[in-house]
């Protein structure tokens, strides 16, 4: 039994160093997500106002642009950052 509940606390040890490691990497990806977020408001807020981000201004002869891909305009806008409670 005691070699049981050895195995057992460095199995759990093992899964405490894990989840720790998880923690910090999800910490890092969401502040990498928020960076890119807020390059892209920037971005989008630096566009002039008759230019989107997929379409461009209107040629040289005045025509409008060709239409962009419909997955070119179906990206989401990322959302205001959200509390997490990290124990």
């Amino acid at each position: 039994m005691r070699e049981r509940l050895a195995g057992l606390r460095r199995d759990h040890d093992k899964g405490q160093a894990q989840l720790q490691r998880l923690m910090r990497e999800e910490a890092a990806t969401r502040d990498a997500l928020l960076r890119v977020g807020g390059a892209i408001r920037i971005l989008e807020e630096l566009l002039p106002e008759d230019e989107t981000p997929c379409t461009g201004p209107a040629g040289e002869d005045g025509a409008a642009p060709a239409a962009a891909p419909a997955e070119a305009n179906s990206r989401p806008k990322p959302g205001p950052p959200r509390a997490v409670h990290v124990p």
